[in-house]
């Protein structure tokens, strides 16, 4: 499966990247009245496997939270009394989650958290957490491999999307030891195929997108010619200052002479 790579796709992949505005636009399902829901989109790039995770906590579980987020009791949840959520949840996915990139694990780190009250008041009811982290990488061939153990209260749905991303060859990808046929896969319940694990294996290419927040810039490496002219150069410089010093030491040896004699 290879995405197509023109101007305007790319653009459209810049503005995926920007921000969490663009993950409330998936089309989720209407949040359920008494269940909690999770949503994961994988989305390789040029430079970097961009992972949203969302927790749609329904109806009737908001409800009994928002009461607990109101620190204060003025009947309204302001962003610093939904933060502790966002980062209860955070290390919760953190510690359920077991992440590797073409063999190795990788340590992951959400970099954006946000808490979706849609209304602060505590007398709504459903509400949601937003987890948007990122597996820097390299163009060339890779493999992204995912196991997800998180157990939620009252668990409800779980949808799995792998999201097109132009410059993207994706040669492989397998939930719970099946073949993803789909973009998108979804199942009810605790545990599902994410438990056993999701396998990807894509190609990128130097079109991929690359999002312009240097979050995944690669270092400046020398290359290796570089690195010879630079230790050849330094030589010969070397060396002349030393023929130098030892042409001054015997001209000043011969005038010394002179004047003696």
């Amino acid at each position: 499966m290879v995405w197509p790579t023109s101007r305007r796709a790319r653009a459209l992949a810049a503005l995926i990247v920007t921000g969490l505005g663009a993950d409330a636009a998936w089309g989720h399902a209407p949040p359920s009245e008494d269940l909690n829901d999770r949503y994961l989109k994988i989305t390789p790039m040029g430079d970097r496997i961009r992972l949203a995770y969302t927790v749609v906590f329904g109806e009737r579980p908001g409800q009994r939270m928002r009461p607990r987020l109101d620190r204060d009791r003025d009947g309204a949840i302001d962003d610093a009394e939904a933060a502790p959520l966002g980062s209860q949840l955070s290390a919760q996915v953190t510690a359920a989650w077991t992440v590797s990139l073409d063999g190795a694990p990788v340590p992951l780190a959400w970099a954006r958290v946000e808490v979706g009250l849609g209304t602060p008041t505590v007398a709504a009811g459903a509400l949601s957490v937003d987890l948007i982290g990122w597996v820097c990488t390299e163009p060339g061939a890779h493999r992204l491999a995912i196991r997800d153990d998180l157990v939620l209260d009252q668990m409800g749905a779980t949808e799995l999307t792998l999201e097109a991303s132009p410059g993207i060859t994706v040669e492989s990808r397998t939930l719970g030891c099946a073949a993803m046929e789909q973009d998108v896969a979804s199942w009810t319940g605790r545990g599902g195929p994410l438990a056993t694990g999701f396998d990807l294996r894509y190609r990128a290419s130097a079109d991929a997108p690359r999002p312009h927040d240097r979050r995944c810039q690669a270092p400046r490496r020398r290359s290796g010619p570089r690195r010879a002219l630079i230790f050849v150069g330094t030589t010969v410089i070397a060396a002349a200052l030393g023929a130098v010093v030892m042409w001054l030491r015997v001209r000043a040896d011969g005038r010394a002479r002179t004047r003696s004699s």
